[in-house]
């Protein structure tokens, strides 16, 4: 019987101030080798890192809801997919209003993605 895989990694767990040693929200959730991510507070690329995860790896994230210490390090993830040539296609789950943020942060760039974007809009 093949074995099932289910992990959760904390990447952060600090509320919105970090602390030493604590990082704002973040959870990356292995189901079966495709890797979820939940929330993306401030300094989730260098948990990422710190951790040897592959960002190309990340197919989905979710966003729980608009504080701070769930989204703002959103961008840069996306960013930094983009400038290391992610050509696969990423799912982002959360309120609507973060489409608005991402498109406007997008436009003001001037960044247009290498990669396929899907927003979900998740009600409450």
């Amino acid at each position: 019987m093949a074995q099932r895989r289910f992990e959760v990694m904390t990447l952060g767990t600090g509320a919105a101030l970090p602390a030493r040693g604590r990082f704002p929200t973040a959870q990356l959730v292995n189901v079966h080798d495709a890797l979820y991510l939940i929330d993306c507070g401030e300094g989730t690329q260098e948990r990422l890192r710190a951790a040897g995860v592959n960002f190309a790896r990340i197919g989905h994230i979710f966003i729980s809801h608009l504080h701070g210490d769930h989204y703002l390090g959103l961008m840069g993830l996306i960013s930094s997919m983009h400038l290391m040539g992610r050509q696969a296609e990423l799912h982002v789950h959360g309120p609507g209003l973060l489409k608005e943020i991402i498109d406007l942060q997008l436009r003001a760039s001037g960044t247009y993605l290498r990669y396929p974007w899907h927003f979900h809009v998740v009600e409450d």
